[in-house]
């Protein structure tokens, strides 16, 4: 029996570590009165949103070299251009905001970045315009990001569900062919 496309085991680890670590990263500021509380100060739940961000960043570096590496697999049929095409602006998007989010909380933030309590720096010595604009574009960003994940998710779902093909096992864990 011929092994069906899926990603690397490597791809797959990656994602499903970057899919709730990203999650909570945009709940943390939505919910910082809860995470306050377990954290001991609205300061702390910044400290753990900014060190989750820098974690996604790395961690989307090392995706996209392993994507480069390994390419991704033909999950879709050789007839489905245009979902061939929409699936990989999707996908370009995502990295993108994946690489954007960081970067602009990164330039935005005026005070050191303590990363996991563990040591600092920063911050980026800066224009405030600079920061001002990058902070425009963090908050204002995050929306159409949380929709692009919501549509991602959807679409996985949808091919899972009506379609009845293989894009949604192709990314999950411990599927075996």
């Amino acid at each position: 029996m011929a092994t069906l496309p899926r990603y690397s085991n490597a791809q797959i680890l990656l994602h499903w570590l970057t899919a709730p670590l990203v999650i909570l990263i945009i709940s943390l500021p939505y919910f910082e009165d809860f995470f306050s509380g377990l954290l001991g100060s609205g300061a702390d739940v910044f400290t753990l949103h900014k060190s989750l961000g820098i974690t996604v960043l790395a961690l989307t570096v090392i995706r996209l070299m392993i994507r480069f590496k390994h390419g991704s697999p033909a999950l879709l049929p050789p007839n489905a251009v245009l979902q061939q095409k929409l699936a990989k602006l999707g996908h370009a998007v995502l990295y993108a905001l994946l690489f954007l989010m960081p970067i602009t909380g990164l330039i935005f933030s005026a005070r050191p970045v303590n990363y996991f309590w563990l040591f600092s720096f920063g911050p980026l010595p800066l224009p405030e315009a600079l920061r001002s604009a990058a902070k425009q574009v963090h908050v204002t960003v995050q929306y159409a990001f949380i929709l692009l994940i919501l549509g991602h998710a959807s679409m996985a779902i949808w091919h899972y569900v009506a379609r009845r093909d293989r894009v949604l096992p192709g990314m999950l864990p411990l599927i075996k062919d």
